[in-house]
């Protein structure tokens, strides 16, 4: 995941680089007719189209892992936990940003989202704990978890429609473009934006959540204050 969104960043900067460049030359000079004009640069519109190809690959993958966790559990360690918590933390600050940046949310906005974020995470972290079940490995003695399927539902559902949401509406997620596939007004991109800036800030509080509580279990049974059963 993290992989995909470093390419998307990549292509995005390619976007801008050729938008920049054909933006400086004098059409008047190409003697190129009236339809010819109109059209627009064929670099750019390979470029949005990789980049946002480059999107959906990253909603699939986030998906089916997802529902392969749900299905079948995942392995739990430490180093896994915390990397996915801080990246889930540093993409959603990003998202913020680009509201403030493109979309023009005021940052007084921030307030709400901070509370709900908080306020979710805390939700999670005390009654997820009754929604998981873990057990080890008996042949290597990994540390496997599953459950609490409607937080990871959540979590897809609130991350992928703001990342839907910012192709639809807004532009590149990281790049300069400020324009969407679908025109739509100022009032409905503002409105739009904030309702899944809050999903997303509601989706992120949840998974953070429950990380915590996948950790503190996890430091238990390592220190064999938690017995749990072998398969």
């Amino acid at each position: 995941m993290l992989i995909i969104i470093i390419i998307c960043f990549i292509l995005s900067q390619i976007q801008t680089t050729y938008a920049f460049t054909f933006n400086n030359v004098d059409s008047t000079k190409l003697h190129l007719s009236d339809a010819q004009k109109s059209l627009p640069p064929y670099g750019v519109k390979i470029d949005r189209l990789l980049l946002y190809s480059m999107y959906s690959i990253a909603i699939i993958i986030l998906i089916l892992t997802r529902l392969k966790w749900i299905k079948h559990g995942r392995k739990v360690t430490k180093p896994k936990i915390i990397v996915e918590s801080i990246f889930f933390l540093a993409l959603s600050s990003i998202v913020i940003f680009e509201s403030h940046y493109h979309v023009h949310v005021p940052i007084l906005y921030l307030g709400p989202y901070l509370i709900v974020f908080f306020g979710l995470q805390q939700y999670s972290y005390l009654h997820s704990n009754r929604l998981m079940s873990f057990w080890k490995e008996s042949k290597s003695a990994s540390i496997y978890v599953k459950g609490a399927g409607h937080i990871h539902a959540v979590f897809v559902i609130g991350t992928t429609s703001r990342i839907i949401i910012s192709i639809l509406f807004i532009g590149s997620l990281f790049g300069s473009s400020r324009r969407g596939i679908i025109y739509a007004s100022d009032s409905t991109v503002f409105l739009a934006t904030i309702v899944f800036d809050l999903l997303l800030m509601i989706s992120v509080g949840l998974l953070i959540g429950i990380n915590r509580r996948i950790l503190i279990r996890y430091n238990l049974i390592n220190e064999g204050r938690e017995n749990i059963s072998e398969k």
